[in-house]
């Protein structure tokens, strides 16, 4: 039997991407305003502890989930699949310590989209109000990600700097709005 040692270890893979950031543009033509926000991250990596359990024959209590690729998993000698051998010790909730699920966490979010129409009592004279802008906005449309996991920005624990580990947190919810501003 092989003996593995601390020469052995590496690195795989850093939760903290090379690059991220945002861009955004306004447009404004006759009264009417649009809006649009995009995020990105590229080079994180995500732990996606949901599909350790998951490939792993799921777990006790609570956590139980069993992905559907479990039925191509190695079962006998001569079987071909990239999917393991359910080795029952996921019931144990620890984070395995190979790169087998940890996954690129790069993504392009368009978070953010807002069209307004703005009224203005100086091309309106007869207004009562100085300005009023209605606007519809929209928030988390697309994600785009090759993360299996819902969400590439999860985080097990944000206040125990536990970021980069999926632990069946929610992806951010798509939300709509609409709104009025009144200027006086």
């Amino acid at each position: 039997m092989e003996k593995y040692t601390t020469d052995d270890r590496q690195i795989l893979g850093s939760i903290w991407p090379d690059y991220f950031g945002g861009f955004s543009n306004s447009f404004n033509y006759k009264g009417f305003d649009l809006n649009a926000f995009f995020s990105f991250s590229v080079g994180n990596k995500v732990y996606n502890h949901n599909r350790f359990f998951g490939e792993g024959g799921g777990a006790r209590d609570a956590a139980r989930v069993i992905f559907a690729s479990n039925l191509a998993r190695w079962q006998k000698p001569g079987d071909i699949t990239d999917i393991p051998k359910s080795d029952g010790v996921n019931v144990n909730n620890y984070l395995d310590g190979g790169g087998r699920w940890l996954e690129d966490g790069s993504y392009l979010r368009f978070r953010t989209l807002s069209l307004g129409y703005n009224f203005s009592k100086n091309k309106n004279p007869k207004l009562p109000f100085g300005k009023l802008r209605i606007y519809l906005q929209a928030n988390n449309l697309f994600l785009w990600t090759k993360y299996s996991g819902l969400d590439p920005e999860s985080a097990a624990n944000a206040s125990a700097n536990q970021q980069g580990i999926d632990l069946g947190t929610p992806p951010q919810p798509r939300s709509f709005q609409l709104g009025v501003n009144l200027t006086l």
